[in-house]
């Protein structure tokens, strides 16, 4: 029961950073470009404790999941040359952009911790540790082997070298010897073995395995760098594809979740490692981040829509009648969040989600 405990304040924990760079995001850049700042608050609820600079008030509050940053003149009119509504439509709409812009910071970031840390950057077909009690070690193999062919194929020292291996493996009769050609210390020497089925509780399957692991090495922190901006393309590409089908096809709606499921899941698969930790959080970053893009009212998507049909135009649109368009859509957001939490207890209280 502790250890839940534990791993659900580690799951609060992670939202409320995430949002509050969100946040801070927004803070930083309207600082920076002269727009007035009410409070900057990490968490909401009562407050627990805070401060007033330079007429900003900061806050620390009870429910530790997210924080708000509240702009001078955000949703109404104000005569303070500081306030939102006086600034030019470009400071507004960085400003606003800054919050999704941060959280893609934050996830380019973890995602390269992630991969300098964990991720292997390249596999070589050459033995690095031989198990106990397997059929390489039967033959004769030893760490520091090079695998140069397997039944007659010829492999490259590279990761498709390994691929080769694999394919030609699974392609191959597991029930006939598998004949290997090894460079040990300069000479070339001969080995053959049958492959030992290996069952796997898992998947519930049988797998054949010669019993050797590969050498690897993982990546440098530039290549963790470069890395690290492909993977958050193709995985934004991943989430935009999601979110259309469930959008035009309702595809994936039953494992939508909101707040107490996404606390539920992070608790659930963070036992499994760091490793997990930062793919939790990479995940919600970038995914907090293109979904505050959206143009739905009350989020920043819908606010940037606002400014550019402001810059269009070439004169605001009526206070009133934005803050009117973004009430309706925090109440239809709000309503959504009951929803889903109530799908997410429901699925709790029903084993939905092992913790």
């Amino acid at each position: 029961m502790f250890t839940n405990l534990l791993y659900i304040l580690l799951a609060i924990v992670m939202l409320g950073v995430i949002v509050t760079v969100h946040e801070f995001g927004h803070y930083l850049v309207g600082r920076l470009c002269g727009i007035g700042i009410v409070e900057f608050s990490v968490g909401f609820g009562p407050r627990l404790l805070g401060w007033e600079r330079k007429g900003i008030k900061y806050s620390l509050r009870a429910i530790p999941l997210g924080g708000y940053c509240a702009f001078v003149g955000e949703d109404d009119r104000s005569d303070d040359p500081r306030a939102m509504n006086n600034q030019p439509v470009w400071k507004r709409f960085i400003t606003v952009l800054a919050g999704p812009f941060m959280n893609f910071v934050l996830a380019f970031v973890v995602c390269a911790i992630m991969l300098d840390a964990f991720f292997i950057a390249e596999t070589y077909p050459i033995v690095d540790q031989v198990m106990a009690g397997m059929p390489a070690e039967a033959a004769g193999l030893m760490p520091g082997d090079h695998i140069l062919e397997v039944n007659g194929v010829t492999l490259e020292n590279t990761t498709s070298g390994v691929s080769t291996m694999i394919n030609v493996l699974q392609s191959g009769d597991m029930s006939q010897p598998i004949d290997l050609v090894v460079d040990r210390n300069g000479e070339e020497q001969h080995f053959s073995m049958i492959a030992a089925p290996v069952a796997d509780e898992e998947s519930q399957t049988t797998r054949y395995q010669i019993g050797i692991v590969f050498s690897s090495r993982t990546f440098t922190f530039g290549e963790s760098l470069g890395e690290a901006g492909s993977y958050m393309v193709e995985t934004t590409g991943q989430m935009l594809e999601s979110l259309r089908n469930l959008i035009f096809k309702g595809e994936g709606l039953e494992d939508t979740a909101g707040t107490v499921g996404i606390i539920a899941v992070v608790a659930q698969r963070a036992r499994e490692g760091m490793y997990m930790v930062l793919w939790l959080m990479f995940i919600i970053s970038l995914n907090l981040g293109i979904m505050n893009l959206l143009p739905i009212p009350a989020l920043d998507g819908g606010r940037i829509l606002f400014l550019i049909v402001e810059a269009i135009r070439r004169k605001p649109i009526p206070p009133e009648k934005e803050g009117m368009v973004h009430a309706i859509g925090m109440v239809l957001l709000l309503g959504l969040f009951v929803v889903l939490t109530f799908h997410d207890i429901v699925r709790l209280v029903s084993g939905g989600f092992n913790l």
